[in-house]
């Protein structure tokens, strides 16, 4: 027998005599095991347990200063008292092109004034002067309740510009669905535009009142004047010509007088339609179907926590919209950590077993 193998032969004796003895826990070992309490958890998990619901309560904190922050801003900033109103009358009244153009034409010389609601008293139509003579024109735009309102208002209007002495220029009524309009233009005595504003006024909400006057006097006086001169210059003239007087001259004179006459014609009409113009008042009435706006806040508090309330909104719908973004990853990563944590209980039980 060689050496090699004798080795051997003790090699193997020596392995099955260690895995005989192998040394076995007794139960009360296996017990005190048992009982020992588990290892702290790690220094990562302590810390997200602790702040987690800090970084939660300061990302709320921060968010609701954000909404408050913007409120104030925005709640500070003026609010028309017309924009509701604006909205329920999306469409301007559409007159026709000659009266546009009156009105884009004349050069303010008085003062514009405005009511948006019918909460607030309209104030007094602007009164024309009783020296001097004036071109008045008014814009009127004022909202009903219903179609019915809408037929009934316009036939008010008509018949109180008929019994005041005025007249209509030009109408349109349109009623589609359960909207409409009424577009009238009206030429009203002068005497009486105070009385007809206010009672149109009284038709409904009263969403635009404007007053435009500019003055006539110094234009009547101007052409006064030239009229006055023209026909004392007509009187020297037909003068002239009752003399004895050659063929050249006198073809000069009379053609000089015809000049004149059709000029003074001219200036006597012109002078006349002025005067008419300044007696009566141009009214541009508009009535439409719509619902009251809704009322605007009550003042900057309000206004305030409304902003802030609106800001909060939008903040939330982030948040929503980020956790429909973020969610499965988040779910795919508590999955991943929950299964880690049960393997690694898995296998401290295993190895507590072995023992």
């Amino acid at each position: 027998m060689s050496p090699l193998e004798l080795v051997d032969d003790r090699y193997e004796k020596l392995a099955s005599e260690l895995r005989a003895s192998r040394p076995v826990a007794s139960e009360e070992l296996r017990d005190r095991v048992s009982s020992l309490t588990p290892p702290p958890p790690r220094r990562l998990d302590l810390n997200l347990r602790r702040r987690l619901p800090a970084a939660c309560l300061a990302a709320a904190a921060a968010a609701l200063t954000v909404a408050v922050v913007l409120g104030v801003v925005h709640g500070s900033s003026s609010h028309p008292v017309a924009a509701e109103a604006a909205k329920g009358s999306a469409r301007a009244p559409s007159f026709p092109p000659v009266v546009r153009q009156n009105f884009g034409s004349v050069q303010t010389a008085g003062t514009a004034l405005r009511s948006a609601t019918k909460d607030l008293l309209p104030a007094p139509a602007l009164a024309p002067s009783g020296t001097r003579l004036q071109r008045y024109d008014a814009v009127l735009r004022v909202r009903v309740a219903s179609q019915d309102e809408l037929s009934k208002q316009t036939r008010d209007a008509i018949a109180f510009t008929r019994k005041v002495g005025g007249y209509l220029v030009w109408s349109a009524y349109s009623a589609p669905g359960k909207t409409g309009n009424s577009e009238l233009v009206l030429r009203i005595p002068i005497e009486h535009v105070q009385a007809a504003i206010a009672h149109f006024s009284g038709y409904g909400d009263l969403v635009k009142q404007q007053i435009v006057l500019k003055d006539l006097q110094q234009k009547v006086d101007g052409l006064t004047a030239t009229i006055g001169r023209l026909r004392r210059d007509i009187t020297k003239i037909e003068a002239q010509l009752a003399g004895t007087l050659n063929p050249e001259q006198r073809a000069i004179l009379e053609q000089r007088l015809q000049q004149d006459k059709t000029r003074l014609a001219a200036l006597t009409s012109q002078r006349s339609a002025t005067v008419r113009r300044a007696q009566l008042a141009s009214v541009a009435l508009a009535i439409v179907v719509g619902p009251k706006p809704a009322a605007a806040p009550a003042g900057r508090f309000h206004r305030t926590i409304d902003d802030a309330a609106s800001v909060l909104l939008r903040e939330f719908e982030f948040l929503v919209y980020a956790l429909l973004v973020a969610g499965p990853l988040l779910l795919l990563g508590g999955v991943a950590v929950l299964a880690g944590r049960m393997a690694r209980r898995r296998s401290d039980r295993r190895l507590l077993e072995n023992v």
